[in-house]
């Protein structure tokens, strides 16, 4: 496999003041007589740890655009008390005025999306968006089609043999919240409402190949990004479970939505304008922590 690119250092605009060398924890730049060498040992991630350091702007690096970067203050950007308030405006939306969200203010989301990290820097995550009406119904259709089977299943004893040996609840409490949830949806559904999508105008899947062990976890960490973008920015979203967890099961659904064959769908997030307004934010239970 070939080595990624290494950072590339401008002799006449750097001081030798030996930043990136001290940031570059994986020994890509080590010190050098006359400056700072990219001859060390290690492999680089291409994290860009060593551009951002530099006071001079006197490295730069192959896979990252210079013209994009942006000159940092010395003190945090937002206070902590107004990021935690903007946090705390973050709710599940499950109802939007029926107007499309514009396309580039959707990409605008994707960027702050991409912002975060990603296992290994890998940055593997991909992005669909649906804003076809006629693709959303169908989706949903797909689903309550998988519902329907679900709750077939959940209702005769052979039915939760086949549960219990795809890994779903096939008995007891969580069976029946499981089941009663399902249904409601089907009925809804069926009264030609959506209880699944919640009207929204857009929806975005987040994928990555199935092949890298920290996808997943890339993949929530821009949504959380996302959406917190998405409040600032006048939005509102919502995570819908049911769809990823299906999607698990159901390779035609992942072709309907055109995530490669290679690729895991682990995130789903519908956006559009709230049509409700919120009052005040709801305090969250007490977190169980244990400091060791």
């Amino acid at each position: 496999m070939a080595e990624r690119p290494r950072p590339v250092v401008n002799e006449s605009l750097c001081t030798n003041c030996g930043s990136c060398v001290v940031a570059c924890r994986f020994e890509v730049m080590v010190a050098g007589d006359d400056g700072p060498q990219t001859t060390g040992p290690g492999g680089c991630l291409g994290c860009g740890q060593c551009v951002a350091v530099c006071p001079t702007r006197a490295i730069s690096h192959p896979l990252i655009d210079d013209d994009s970067a942006v000159e940092l203050g010395a003190g945090p950007p937002v206070a902590p008390e107004d990021l935690r308030a903007l946090l705390a405006r973050r709710r599940s939306v499950r109802h939007y005025e029926q107007r499309p969200v514009p396309e580039e203010l959707l990409r605008e989301l994707i960027d702050t999306a991409v912002l975060a990290p990603s296992g290994h820097n890998a940055q593997n995550w991909a992005f669909s968006v649906v804003t076809s009406p006629d693709l959303l119904l169908e989706v949903r259709g797909r689903l309550v089609q998988s519902f329907r089977r679900l709750l077939s299943l959940a209702a005769n004893p052979l039915g939760r043999i086949v549960l219990r040996i795809a890994g779903l609840p096939s008995s007891g409490p969580l069976l029946r919240d499981m089941a009663r949830a399902v249904g409601r949806i089907v009925e809804a559904h069926d009264r030609g409402e959506d209880r699944i999508f919640w009207h929204a105008p857009a929806l975005l899947i987040l994928h990555a190949p199935s092949a890298d062990p920290t996808g997943g976890e890339s993949c929530h960490y821009a949504a959380a990004n996302l959406m917190t973008m998405a409040v600032a920015k006048g939005l509102g979203t919502c995570l819908i479970g049911f769809l990823t967890a299906t999607a698990r099961r159901d390779r035609r659904l992942l072709r309907l939505l055109q995530v490669p064959d290679h690729h895991g769908l682990y995130v789903a997030c519908v956006v559009g304008y709230p049509a409700i307004r919120l009052e005040r934010s709801v305090p969250r239970r007490e977190p169980q922590v244990n400091i060791i």
